[in-house]
C-alpha cells in the first residue's frame, strides 16, 4: 500500500501518513470488511484517496511538494518511472497503480474509482501513451 502510495504521490511522507490512515480505518472496520474478497482493494483506494485530500490541501496552501519531500531511489529506471507517473493526471496515475502495483482487474478498479470498466481502460490506455512518450524521451 505504502509503495503504490509512494508511486502515486512522489512524496513518501504523504503516503507514509495516507497508509496509516487507511489500514487505521480498515481495523475499525475490519468485521465487515474481512467478509470481502476485495478488502485489500479497497485499503488501497483509501490510502489513494487520502493522499489526493493531502495534495489538494497542499495545493490550496500554495505549498507543494518540495525537493526535499522526495526520497532518491536506487535504481535509475525507477526514478524514471516514477517521475514520468508525476506528470499523469491523478485518476490516470491511480488507474496505473492499482493496475500495475496492486495487480487488482479492470472491474475492481472500475468498482474502486466509481467509474466504468472502459472510463478504466481509457485511463490505462491515455496512461501508457503518455509513459511511453516520457520514458522514450528520457531515454533516448
Amino acid at each position: 500500500m505504502f509503495r503504490a502510495a509512494c508511486l502515486a504521490t512522489g512524496n513518501s511522507d504523504v503516503a507514509s501518513d495516507a497508509t496509516q490512515e487507511a489500514f487505521g480505518r480498515a481495523y475499525a472496520r475490519w468485521s465487515r470488511l474481512s467478509k470481502h474478497p476485495w478488502a485489500g482493494g479497497w485499503v488501497t483506494t483509501t490510502a489513494l484517496n487520502l493522499c489526493r485530500k493531502e495534495l489538494r490541501r497542499r495545493s490550496r496552501a500554495a505549498t507543494g511538494p518540495t525537493a526535499e519531500d522526495r526520497r532518491p531511489r536506487d535504481l535509475a529506471q525507477e526514478l524514471d518511472v516514477v517521475a514520468a507517473l508525476g506528470t499523469l493526471p491523478f485518476r490516470q496515475r491511480e488507474a496505473v497503480v492499482l493496475f500495475y502495483w496492486s495487480d487488482l482487474p479492470t472491474a475492481a478498479i472500475a468498482e474502486l474509482m466509481s467509474i466504468s470498466e472502459s472510463a478504466v481502460r481509457a485511463h490505462l490506455t491515455h496512461a501508457r501513451a503518455a509513459l511511453r512518450k516520457t520514458l522514450e524521451v528520457n531515454h533516448a
